[in-house]
């Protein structure tokens, strides 16, 4: 049985999708920002999906991705390659499931 009450979770994750402001990827020393298309709460997880337009046209590896609080606080953070072709779009979504376990 759990602890926590399925409504005050709810609402802890619609405050966490409050808070989380901005999607970075890290290419080289860079970080670049991305653009924000989507967050939403999903059943138990927050669903960003962020896209990178400046990144496009350069064919370059993305070692890590971050995202940001609205206090400019990075909230989360993970090391992961990702090598993308010139002339292909770079879209991330990133899934974090909260919930009791």
């Amino acid at each position: 049985m759990a602890y926590f009450q399925s409504d005050f979770l709810s609402e802890r994750r619609e405050d966490w999708l409050r808070r989380l402001h901005s999607v970075e990827v890290l290419v080289g020393s860079t970080w670049y920002a991305g653009t924000i298309n989507q967050k939403k709460v999903d059943g138990d997880t927050i669903v960003i999906m962020a896209t990178f337009p400046q990144l496009d046209d350069s064919s370059v590896t993305i070692t890590a991705s971050r995202i940001k609080d609205i206090r400019g606080e990075v909230a989360a953070y993970q090391a992961k390659s990702i090598k993308k072709a010139a002339g292909q779009g770079t879209l991330i979504k990133i899934s974090i499931p909260v919930r009791e376990i």
